[in-house]
């Protein structure tokens, strides 16, 4: 029974003392990372291999997004990324500040600003893969629709030569007749119709008109493309941007987000005679730890869902208007290919008698002939598949905007983590703000009278 009980006993001490040395790696590479400047050599390595790991993992993301998402070409999504690399890892290594602003874009991409990255993603990808989708299917069904009057046009054009033969069939069937010696006294015939000249004119019709879709989809896609690009670099730009914005109002401004009720306030407090908050400051400070949120911090949840909403309305719609054209189209092209083949017969029929003698009619000739042509609406050659919406796009929209639903709810949690990477880089300046923060809620206790 002893042997048996050690082995978890042994289990367990092993696992506690694993998360005891895990815990103070990180604290002490989290420490060397957050300092201003190294104090050893040791320190100055670790540093460097942070940095390293750090700039090596951001030069992949910029590769996998310039040549997945933005659409380059891998060798020079390769030196860019490269270079980005090794410009990030000096800057990391040697700048203080800029350690802190990296750090704290990551959680502030949980805020609105990474909100912002996916709804504008989001609104991307509608825009580049829906639109062009319903350009081409209407290119598709308006070459379809020209090829079919072209098709009925020659069809109609060539009936006139049925109409022809049966003219020249009466023609000779006249010339048999005896006593009728010359037949073109009783028939002219003068085709007037150019049908070449006509189908030409059709078909430079049609290539302009061609030309001209084609002209308007490209220039959606190199504008898609474009607006893609742009706003993809923007918008990361701005995420940069606010995270600077951020650390320099955190530096300079002593109530830009102070807000919580922190360890170090809470002691500071004591040391002065106070043990609980005032009731105003008690609402409006928010808890470091817990998931308790402000009736502030609600509302910025629900203003969020609002806007967020709208832009899901709107994805939502160009979505249904993709399915809707390729719905009606498809519809309207089932139907044309059900319509049967319009058949017309030219039936002639001549009888000529002579009257002997006003008694007796002897016939002289009959001519019986039927000329057959068919119009179809739609042929089988003038029929083009149409494009079906992808059904990866829906997907791709829901999971970026469930994410950014997620990110909402974790806004608050965000927020608290990027003034906690801030108060560790810059530790002096936070006990400078919880000391601001102090003595407004001893002024407070002092207005109310609760400690003089």
């Amino acid at each position: 029974m002893e042997a048996v009980s050690s082995g978890p006993r042994r289990a367990s001490g092993f696992l506690s003392s694993f998360k005891r040395r895990l815990s103070s790696t990180l604290t002490f590479q989290w420490g060397v990372y957050s300092k201003p400047s190294p104090t050893n050599k040791l320190e100055v390595f670790n540093l460097f291999c942070f940095c390293l790991i750090v700039g090596a993992a951001l030069a992949g993301l910029l590769h996998v997004w310039m040549v997945y998402g933005l659409n380059y070409q891998p060798f020079p999504s390769m030196v860019v990324s490269s270079t980005w690399g090794c410009i990030i890892v000096l800057l990391l290594f040697l700048l203080h500040p800029v350690r802190c602003v990296l750090s704290i874009s990551v959680p502030s991409l949980g805020t609105k600003q990474g909100r912002k990255i996916l709804v504008s993603t989001a609104l991307v990808v509608v825009v580049t893969s829906c639109i062009p989708n319903m350009t081409k299917n209407l290119s598709r069904s308006v070459d379809m629709i020209k090829c079919s009057s072209h098709s009925s046009a020659e069809r109609i054009l060539a009936s006139t030569s049925q109409v022809n033969n049966a003219l020249h069939d009466l023609k000779d069937f006249i010339g048999t007749v005896p006593k009728i010696v010359n037949s073109n006294q009783f028939l002219q015939l003068d085709q007037k119709v150019d049908v070449e000249e006509m189908k030409r004119g059709m078909r430079n019709a049609s290539a302009r008109l061609k030309a001209k879709f084609k002209a308007m989809q490209d220039t959606l896609e190199v504008t898609g493309h474009v607006a893609q690009k742009v706003i993809a670099s923007s918008f990361i730009m701005l995420l940069l941007g606010s995270s600077v914005s951020y650390l320099a109002r955190y530096l300079t401004d002593l109530k830009h987000d102070n807000v919580y009720q922190t360890g170090r306030l809470q002691e500071l407090l004591r040391a002065r005679g106070v043990e609980e908050f005032p009731e105003a400051y008690r609402k409006r400070l928010v808890r470091t730890r817990g998931w308790r949120m402000t009736q502030r911090e609600l509302r910025r949840c629900l203003w969020g869902g609002t806007i967020l909403g709208f832009y899901c309305l709107v994805c939502a719609l160009v979505l249904g208007l993709d399915h809707l054209i390729y719905s009606v189209l498809q519809t309207s092209l089932s139907w044309a290919q059900d319509i049967p083949e319009v058949n017309t017969t030219i039936s002639l029929h001549v009888k000529i008698t002579i009257q002997i003698i006003g008694l007796i009619h002897e016939p002289v000739g009959q001519l019986n002939k039927k000329y057959r042509y068919g119009i179809l609406l739609l042929p089988p050659d003038c029929v083009h598949p149409l494009s079906p919406p992808d059904p990866s796009v829906i997907s791709i929209i829901a999971a970026l905007f469930l994410t950014a639903l997620v990110m909402i709810l974790g806004e608050v949690f965000s927020r608290r983590i990027r003034r906690k990477i801030c108060s560790s880089f810059y530790r002096d300046r936070e006990e400078e703000r919880a000391v601001y923060l102090r003595d407004k809620i001893l002024l407070k206790l002092e207005d109310e009278g609760n400690i003089s």
